[in-house]
């Protein structure tokens, strides 16, 4: 029995070895990682007391995914340096990752940075991180802002803090800004006219363009308030000549100022905007200014909400379209694996001048955004809208007296969009269906779209210490994604008139 039991163990020792050796075989570190660990290993023989060579080394084994190897090498230069903080804030990096947060924090209690140096900064970076792992987002914050005060960041740490603004994980950077180019083809260039009724008749079909431009200035400092500066362009185009009048341009202007240091945080903004319709109406030929509005708006970002609200008065060419509005609404979003959703829901409260166009009205949006390999992405959404006039029964159709404009619009979207160029050019196909099913059938209308879409983003921050190159400095490899400007709740009201808070042309 001894014998067989001995047996027993000694087979299973042996397919444990069997096993290792079949993962290993199957997944080997790269030829590339091995030749740069090599090289690193070489680096550090040759000359020891070069401390380049020893943070070489560790990144090349965090490459490989050797997190011991990486500390044993870290710990090694500590004991050459016990003055350098820097082997510290690399091994508290690697705690970090390794969710160890209780040894991450006793490294960067023990690192004494000197002050003012891109260590320092880098120190403040990792104790954000770590008090954003450990449920304190306020003093994660504190530890962020301290790093932005710095006097010097390394490259990459400039990177991330830039990266971490766009991601709301801190206050938005001073400049920010979005150009869309949207070329394509409509079924229908009169879907959504802001013409009362749009026009029937003629052949809708046309090939369109749409052009979108944001831009956002956001002052960095200021005690409990922040002033910033929005400018925004949209405009649609129809090349057809029975869509080309429907072709509109729209212009806004929102200066405004944020309110408070920690999150929640509020802003409070005058909304001016005006459209220009390329086509005329029963009084003038065109291109005229259709409509312009005056408005005063709130948000407020209670994590991980965005709570919207806005009133002001909106002028038409046709006074008795001229109206008070008011409109409110929430949204979120929240991420499970490679999946990004996000939705908001929104209502509005129109009084005419001319009772038949007074609405009350609702909308929902949702859109989800799938991360697919080789960074790719794709995207679906969807938006309901429901509106109903409650004074114009006989208004719109003189031969239903007793029949109230009531309208639903759906519109579906389905996106592929190819990898990010840059980190922040993004090219796209995208196939639209809308449908506005209404009361009075002068408001009906079906849409297709097919869109070759072509965005981009940018975030500057002139305010950011500047991080010149340093001879050999080893970056950091944070692992924070490719940084690219993911969608915002506010970027799916601005492209979508339908949901918007202030919208001017669907009713």
């Amino acid at each position: 029995m001894p014998q067989r039991s001995e047996a027993r163990r000694s087979a299973t020792r042996g397919m444990r070895v069997l096993c290792l050796w079949v993962l290993l075989a199957a997944n080997p570190a790269p030829a590339e990682e091995r030749q740069a660990v090599a090289e690193a290993k070489a680096a550090v023989q040759k000359d020891p007391a070069d401390p380049v060579g020893y943070f070489r080394l560790a990144r090349a084994y965090l490459d490989e995914g050797n997190d011991a190897w990486a500390m044993k090498t870290l710990r090694s230069l500590q004991a050459r340096l016990p003055d350098d903080c820097r082997p510290a804030l690399w091994m508290a990096w690697i705690r970090l990752r390794q969710g160890a947060l209780d040894e991450a924090r006793q490294a960067l209690e023990a690192a004494a940075c000197p002050a003012g140096s891109a260590p320092a900064a880098r120190r403040e970076i990792l104790l954000s991180r770590l008090e954003q792992l450990a449920g304190d987002p306020a003093a994660a914050r504190r530890h962020a802002a301290a790093a932005r005060r710095a006097e010097r960041l390394y490259p990459e740490d400039r990177e991330l803090l830039l990266r971490a603004a766009q991601a709301g994980e801190a206050f938005p950077p001073p400049l920010q800004g979005k150009l869309d180019l949207q070329l394509g083809w409509t079924a229908n260039a009169q879907a959504g006219s802001p013409t009362d009724p749009a026009a029937t008749g003629d052949d809708p079909r046309s090939a369109m363009g749409l052009l979108s431009l944001w831009l956002r200035y956001l002052h960095p400092e200021g005690y409990l308030t922040r002033p910033q500066l929005e400018l925004e362009a949209r405009g649609t185009g129809f090349v057809a000549a029975r869509g080309r009048d429907f072709s509109t341009l729209t212009l806004s202007l929102r200066p405004g100022v944020w309110l408070g240091e920690e999150r929640p945080l509020v802003l409070l903004s005058y909304r001016g905007e005006a459209l220009l319709l390329a086509g005329g109406d029963r009084y003038d030929d065109g291109p005229l200014w259709f409509t312009n509005a005056h408005r005063f708006e709130l948000e407020w970002n209670p994590t991980p909400l965005t709570v919207f609200a806005g009133a002001g008065r909106r002028l038409f060419r046709e006074s008795g379209r001229s109206r008070t509005e008011i409109d409110g609404g929430l949204g979120g979003g929240f991420s499970i694996s490679r999946l990004r959703l996000l939705w908001a829901v929104s209502g509005r409260l129109h009084e005419a001048d001319k009772e038949p166009y007074d609405l009350r009205g609702a909308t929902g949006l949702v859109s989800g955004e799938l991360k697919l390999p080789a960074r790719f992405a794709s995207r679906l959404g969807a938006v309901l809208s429901l509106d109903h006039y409650p004074h114009s029964a006989g208004y719109f159709d003189a031969t239903a007296p007793d029949t109230e404009r009531r309208d639903v619009l759906l519109r579906l979207s389905a996106s592929v969009f190819a990898p990010p160029l840059w980190n922040a050019v993004r090219a796209g196909l995208t196939y639209e269906f809308a449908r506005r099913d209404s009361s009075i059938g002068a408001y009906d209308f079906t849409d297709h779209r097919v869109l070759l879409k072509l965005s981009f983003a940018f975030s500057l921050d002139p305010f950011l210490p500047r991080a010149p190159a340093q001879a050999g400095h080893v970056p950091l490899d944070w692992g924070e994604g490719d940084g690219a400007i993911e969608e915002r709740i506010q970027d799916l009201l601005r492209q979508d008139e339908a949901a918007q808070r202030s919208s001017a042309c669907l009713d």
